[in-house]
């Protein structure tokens, strides 16, 4: 019965997190996936103070909803936007903007695997390049917030520069003058992290075979929490970045995202990572 189910699950996997869809998937390479991942995990050397966190968060790419393009403003110097607790941003530069940003409907894709939902701006100055590289994501459909462009960096391509300005932020998926979180609910963008605090600090990597999130406590206060995920159809584990230990976790799958339950103590970090699918829909353990 185990193996009938192992193949249905690798042959189709209903997940419906943020929507109903159908994930293809090979059960049994994700499982070997995970547990390569697990191996290096415990092999990181214990005297290399912070090793394992340093080298989970190298894995896979970030996941960020938003991407922030300062064009020519050092990232340093960028007014950033008020990210709202949830989510995350990542700056894109104008090499990726140009050469590896695709626009799927409303889903912005780079190159290196980033999945983000929003695209904004930063500097009022640009190219006639970049513009043309971001009319084009508006044509597609991308949600574009931030400034609106006003100088050309190419003079003699001033005139040009004006008409596809005008054009573009007519569009109703380009918006300037929005907070960050009204765009966002603009592209019905559920938070990746949800708890009843906002005291802790989440990062979130994506590999083709687990979706890995750091959870750190900056505070002096032990915290009991629980934390909804935008993963679901997989079973979270918890993985001590301290001890190299990887353990059981409550966890309940919803239609939207997973709610798992675990312990922090203060000043100190711990990774909830999601396997490649979930044997059961909820799992509570016993507190000892």
């Amino acid at each position: 019965m185990k193996k009938v189910y192992l193949l249905a699950l690798s042959i189709l996997l209903l997940c419906s997190c943020g929507g109903n869809r159908y994930d293809f998937v090979d059960v049994a390479a994700s499982q070997m996936a995970v547990e390569a991942l697990a191996e290096g995990f415990r092999e990181v050397p214990d005297s290399f103070p912070g090793g394992r966190s340093a080298w989970l968060l190298s894995q896979g790419v970030q996941v960020a909803d938003v991407l922030l393009y300062a064009g020519g403003i050092p990232e340093e110097e960028a007014v950033l936007p008020e990210v709202p607790y949830g989510y995350d941003a990542a700056f894109i530069s104008e090499e990726e903007l140009l050469e590896g940003l695709d626009a799927r409907g409303t889903r912005l894709y780079t190159r290196s695997g980033k999945n983000a939902r929003v695209l904004m701006l930063l500097d009022e100055r640009m190219s006639l390049e970049v513009l043309n590289k971001i009319a084009a994501l508006a044509d597609s459909g991308a949600i574009i917030g931030g400034v609106k462009p006003k100088y050309c960096i190419e003079k003699e391509d001033s005139l040009v520069f004006r008409r596809t300005v005008e054009r573009v932020w007519t569009a109703g998926n380009v918006m300037s003058g929005k907070t960050l979180k009204s765009l966002l609910k603009a592209a019905d963008v559920l938070k990746d992290e949800k708890t009843r605090t906002d005291r802790l600090v989440f990062s979130h990597r994506h590999l083709p075979d687990a979706d890995i999130y750091m959870v750190s406590n900056p505070t002096d206060r032990s915290e009991r929490i629980r934390v909804k995920f935008r993963v679901c159809g997989r079973q979270p584990m918890l993985w001590n970045p301290d001890t190299g230990v990887i353990s059981p976790v409550s966890y309940n799958i919803r239609k939207k995202g997973t709610r798992v339950r675990f312990q922090i103590v203060p000043q100190d970090e711990v990774f909830v990572v999601f396997g490649p699918y979930a044997d059961h829909k909820k799992m509570k353990i016993k507190k000892k």
